[in-house]
C-alpha cells in the first residue's frame, strides 16, 4: 500500500472474518483520506447494476464486468475480485488511478 499511496497514518483496521466480511482499511498521510479493500464474491454484472452508478468506468484490464464507480456515495469504488474504495476531496481521476494501481498490485500474478 505504501508503494502506491505513500506513508500511512495509524494502524490498519480490519474486520473479523467471522463476521462474513473480509476487509481492511488504510489511512494515508496524504492523497486519499482513506482506502478500504474488501474481498467480493458473486456476480460482477449484478454488482454493476446495483453499484455502478450513472457512468461506471470499464476496467478491461481486469476482465469483463469489472468497473469503477467514480462517485459511489462520495467515494471512488472499484469492483473486481476485490473491492477497493478511496475517498479524496474532491474525488477525481487521481482517485481512480490510485484504486486501479492498488488492484493491479493486489491481483498481479506471481
Amino acid at each position: 500500500m505504501k508503494q502506491i499511496v505513500g506513508p500511512l497514518n495509524g494502524a490498519l483496521g480490519a474486520t473479523d472474518p467471522k463476521s462474513g466480511e473480509i476487509s481492511c482499511g488504510y489511512a494515508p498521510s496524504s492523497g486519499p483520506r482513506f482506502v478500504d479493500i474488501a474481498l467480493h464474491d458473486g456476480d460482477l454484472a449484478t454488482r454493476k447494476k446495483r453499484n455502478g452508478g450513472k457512468a461506471p468506468v470499464e476496467l478491461p484490464e481486469f476482465g469483463s464486468d469489472n468497473f469503477v464507480n467514480p462517485d459511489f456515495n462520495g467515494w471512488v469504488n472499484l469492483n473486481t475480485k476485490i473491492g477497493i474504495s478511496a475517498r479524496d476531496d474532491p474525488q477525481g481521476p487521481q482517485s481512480i488511478e490510485a484504486v486501479r494501481a492498488i488492484a493491479r498490485k493486489a491481483l498481479a500474478r506471481r
